[in-house]
Order: structure tokens, then C-alpha cells, then sequence
């Protein structure tokens, strides 16, 4: 084999090992990203579900009149505004749960392109996944897309 054959074999070899790593990065980056959003989804149901039922016993007169009974029992007249900083406090748990879930879903989005871009071989694939994300850009928020190309 001559010296220039042997070169562009080497040469090439190189880029298909090069190549061959991107992917498995994009491929393995994509797979974690599943599996943060699928443990960000399951935040979020377990803080709405502790945010409703929280709501519901807050707001339950019963609950509302043992602890007025309670606190002039004690002689504690804040007992009232006790239930009001729980009911506080539950509004920013429900609010914790919404953030998880956008972030459950960012992150499952995020690695369904990674998946995605692991899986390309050309520029005109690369050009597909450019405008796959421009598409899914402008229809999550309901504007154009930027401008990648």
C-alpha cells in the first residue's frame, strides 16, 4: 500500500472513530436527559399531590375551627394566622410543583433532540434537525424560531 493510500486510510479511520464518539455522547446525553425528566415529573406529581391535600385540609372548617379552639384554649389568638402561613406555604409548594413539571418537560424535550442528534450521519440530516428544533422552538412558545441557518 502506498504511503498517501495508508495516510487517507488513517485519515478516515479517525473520522469515523471521531464520529462514532459524537454520537454515543449525544446518545448517552439524551438518555440522562430522559431520565431527569421522567424523576422531575414525578417531583412535581408528588408536590401537587401534597399541595392539594394540604389545600383541602386547610380549608375544611373543621380544621379551621379546631384550631381556633385550640389556640384560645391556649391562649394563643394566632393560631388563625398559623393556618394562614401554612396555606402560604402550600401555594409555594404548588408552585415548586410547577416549576418541576417545565423542567420535567425542558429536559424531555432536550433529550429527545440529543436522541435525535445522535442519530446523524450528513449535513442534510443536521439541516432536518435544525429545523425540527426551529419547529418545536415556535410551537412551544409561539413565536419564530431563531435563526440557525
Amino acid at each position: 500500500m502506498s504511503f498517501f493510500k495508508k495516510l487517507g486510510h488513517n485519515a478516515g479511520s479517525i473520522f469515523h472513530k471521531a464520529n462514532g464518539t459524537i454520537q454515543n455522547v449525544f446518545k448517552k446525553g439524551g438518555d440522562l436527559a430522559q431520565k431527569v425528566s421522567g424523576g422531575l415529573g414525578k417531583v412535581s406529581d408528588v408536590l401537587g399531590k401534597v399541595s392539594d391535600v394540604g389545600s383541602q385540609i386547610l380549608s375544611n372548617p373543621l380544621t379551621q375551627g379546631l384550631a381556633t379552639a385550640v389556640g384560645s384554649a391556649f391562649g394563643v389568638p394566632e393560631a388563625g394566622a398559623v393556618l394562614g402561613q401554612a396555606g402560604n406555604f402550600l401555594g409555594q409548594v404548588k408552585r415548586g410543583s410547577e416549576i418541576a413539571g417545565r423542567a420535567s418537560k425542558f429536559a424531555g424535550n432536550a433529550g429527545n433532540l440529543a436522541n435525535q442528534a445522535s442519530k446523524y450521519q450528513s449535513v442534510d440530516d443536521i439541516r432536518g434537525g435544525i429545523q425540527k428544533a426551529k419547529d418545536l422552538y415556535s410551537e412551544g412558545r409561539g413565536v419564530a424560531g431563531p435563526d440557525f441557518a
